[in-house]
């Protein structure tokens, strides 16, 4: 048995037991009603009409038992209720009382059963009115028309709109968010096959020319250093593109331990030094007292490759024998580190679109250096990904020279070196 036809049972047994009482004891009163009025006419007739002695019944200050006036009675010939006026008008009020009590309960069962009648066909209307909105929030309408409903329902109904209105725009975020990782995913695919046509476009030709036959031998071996060269960047940039790619899906983690700063970015400058040696260039490292013992929480791994990508340029777009300036500074509640340079500078208009990416400068010094736009970007996103910033702006020596990119990485004071 359902729990509703259950508590439809109890109801309806609790509403007999309740009138069952109240109908008993009205006939039991009504009972006690004519035993009294048959007990003064059997004192009436016991005192031989005697005026005394009747005013004393009447008034109620003389009575006898049950029994004695069931001996008087029996003795004038009254030996049951039908033999007197009021045992005939005694039991016609019980059969009034039990016929009421009987009515009675019939109304209370009919209105129960109305009621729980009355209360499915509403349920079923608002499960109706639920799986309407159910099938137009699966058709992407995630706004249905219920908030005239909304306003009227109160309730379990009210709380029913309240979770539905939650789960729309629950279910509006999520498909606004997947609609924006689709677009980013087409528009990462076609920057990718832009950025492979250029380089397997120079390998297909570099094959064209070798399988000539009236190459020498010194052309023959120019094209294959060339080629050699393609197949070099090729590899280099496939795996840019995939660091990329990797980081769009999220499948990079950046995992922070507590380790020190200062070994991070030495780590990145003895990467680059040999680059700037080739050019000449001195690398200046400055860094505020106890900076080389500052635990902060960074991705050893990570955070050097953006520290690298932002030295590369900084070698990649700087003169012979200029200088490139880091220095490490601990500030209130972040570390700030500063990456100055000493060359051809990055115009104003440009300072937010270098971190886009595939973005490359518009100026001629930068278009003929080799470079697919990628670095930046990546040290933008590894930057994020230990919740710091980081910025560019023009240079701070020899006027204005050069360009200056600041990190800002928030950490904890330096700690016991044994916690590492």
């Amino acid at each position: 048995m359902k729990k509703k036809q259950k508590r439809l049972l109890v109801q309806l047994i609790v509403g007999a037991v309740v009138i069952l009482a109240v109908t008993l004891g009205s006939i039991w009163s009504h009972y006690r009603e004519y035993c009294d009025k048959m007990a003064i006419m059997a004192e009436v007739i016991r005192t031989e009409g005697k005026t005394e002695d009747i005013l004393f019944t009447i008034k109620g200050t003389k009575k006898i038992s049950d029994r004695e006036t069931q001996k008087v009675l029996q003795e004038y010939g009254y030996n049951s209720m039908e033999s007197s006026e009021y045992g005939r008008q005694f039991c016609l009020k019980s059969a009034v009382t039990g016929a009421g009590g009987l009515m009675l309960y019939a109304a209370y069962a009919a209105v129960l059963l109305y009621e729980r009648r009355k209360s499915k066909k509403e349920q079923e209307e608002e499960w109706l009115k639920l799986v309407r909105y159910l099938e137009e929030i699966r058709g992407g309408n995630y706004k249905p028309d219920y908030y005239d409903d909304y306003l009227e329902e109160e309730g379990y109904s009210r709380l029913v709109l309240d979770q539905l209105d939650s789960l729309c725009e629950y279910l509006d975020l999520v498909t606004t968010q997947a609609r924006q990782e689709k677009e980013e995913i087409k528009a990462l695919v076609t920057d990718i096959s832009h950025q492979l046509k250029t380089p397997v476009a120079a390998l297909n030709s570099c094959f064209v020319i070798l399988q000539k036959e009236t190459l020498t031998k010194e052309e023959k071996r120019e094209f294959e250093m060339r080629l050699a060269s393609q197949l070099e960047g090729l590899e280099q940039l496939i795996k840019t593109l995939v660091n990329v790619s990797k980081l769009e899906m999220g499948l990079i983690e950046i995992r922070l331990k507590k380790a020190r700063i200062f070994d991070t970015v030495l780590e990145a400058v003895n990467r680059i030094l040999e680059k700037a040696e080739a050019k000449d260039m001195e690398i200046e490292l400055d860094g505020d007292e106890g900076i080389e013992e500052l635990v902060i929480w960074h991705d050893r791994k990570w955070l050097c490759e953006a520290l690298i990508n932002v030295l590369e340029n900084a070698v990649k777009y700087s003169p012979k024998g200029t200088t490139i300036s880091i220095r490490v500074k601990k500030w209130t509640s972040f570390l700030r580190l500063e990456i100055q340079d000493e060359g051809i500078g990055i115009p104003a208009k440009e300072y937010h679109k270098i971190f886009q990416r595939f973005y490359r400068g518009e100026r001629t010094e930068v278009q003929k250096e080799e470079g697919q736009g990628i670095g930046l970007y990546l040290t933008r996103k590894i930057i994020s990904g230990h919740h710091g910033t980081i910025t560019v702006g023009a240079g701070q020596i020899k006027k204005g020279r050069g360009s200056m990119f600041v990190i800002q990485l928030p950490y904890e004071q330096a700690e016991s070196l044994t916690e590492l």
